[in-house]
């Protein structure tokens, strides 16, 4: 699909501007110019054809009580084509992509409802694949999520004038609302003229209840990368490198990061079941290497890393995951 003027300007309204309001399209339709139809037309379309991948929120695993991990797996290539279907099965099992680590080539990134559970599903998907050896890379500390892409310079790109860095995030216990609200909050919203009317009836709200709800949900972390997620492939963002930085104060080298990395669409603090000495990682996306390389060198200025491994994917091994 050839995007014209109206749909690239459309898609960085969704993607960066996208409104906290019960009739969002219509107040985007206002701000190009053109009808409220037409805009949600021209939305479904940017969906049909998969450049659009979702509009609406991710919640944060741990506000549902949920432990994550990033796993680095060594896994025989005669298994990869077993491991790749056992994958799409299970839908705890998000990002999953072969990269260009010389001995780790499957690197993958799963939840469950707490460490032992987690563990304990590594462990069985990796015996089951015959995997060489892994490691589990523990979500600490998750200091960033906004996966937007700047389509017109082409290069993964969010705003970090108003971030700050949450010390915990609540559950859905101590926020004092349903596990229930946050998986329906979860699920894309739907294209029409009030896409969170059906959430909001099913949980006895008005729109307005909600959307005030979904804005103090994102004040406190539990809400991100509100608006719209776009696929990369289709909007010229063919590259994505994970980098892995090693340094005397890896905490601070991760804040560093998200509040001055613009480009850095993910930026964790790990933590490892075994000796590894890269514990803050964050994601890069870009239409070539050398955007992403001249990141890198922003991320090397602000972290002085001692060392740091960026690791290329080269497969998507699970695409169109939007959880």
């Amino acid at each position: 699909m050839q995007l014209d003027e109206v749909d690239k300007n459309l898609l960085m309204e969704l993607e960066y501007h996208f409104p906290y309001s019960p009739t969002p399209f219509y107040e985007i339709s206002r701000k190009l110019d053109i009808s409220e139809d037409e805009t949600i037309e021209r939305i479904k379309k940017l969906v049909d054809e998969e450049i659009v991948k979702r509009i609406g929120m991710y919640i944060n695993f741990r506000a549902k009580g949920m432990e994550g991990a990033l796993v680095a797996a060594q896994i025989p290539l005669e298994n990869l084509e077993k491991y790749r279907r056992i994958a799409l099965g299970i839908r705890e099992l998000t990002h999953n992509f072969i990269r260009n680590h010389p001995k780790y080539n499957v690197w993958l990134v799963i939840k469950a409802e707490n460490r032992e559970r987690l563990n304990s599903n590594i462990k069985n998907l990796m015996e089951e694949v015959n995997a060489q050896d892994y490691v589990i890379l523990y979500s600490k500390k998750s200091l960033k999520l906004s996966v937007k892409y700047d389509i017109i310079r082409g290069i993964s790109w969010s705003e970090n004038t108003d971030v700050t860095l949450p010390e915990k995030i609540p559950t859905a216990e101590e926020l004092g609302i349903s596990k229930e609200l946050l998986k329906a909050l979860s699920v894309p919203l739907p294209i029409t003229e009030h896409p969170f009317k059906d959430i909001a009836e099913r949980f006895n709200m008005t729109e307005e209840q909600l959307i005030d709800l979904v804005k103090e949900l994102k004040d406190k972390h539990v809400v991100k990368d509100y608006g719209a997620t776009l696929n990369g492939e289709k909007v010229g963002i063919k590259e994505n490198a994970m980098l892995l930085i090693n340094t005397g104060n890896i905490e601070k080298a991760c804040e560093n990061i998200a509040l001055h990395i613009n480009e850095a669409t993910h930026v964790v603090l790990r933590e490892s079941n075994k000796p590894w000495d890269y514990l803050c990682y964050c994601m890069l996306h870009g239409k070539d290497k050398q955007v992403i390389f001249d990141a890198v060198k922003k991320v090397i200025g602000e972290t002085s890393a001692e060392s740091y491994m960026l690791l290329f994917s080269l497969e998507n091994l699970k695409p169109g995951i939007v959880m």
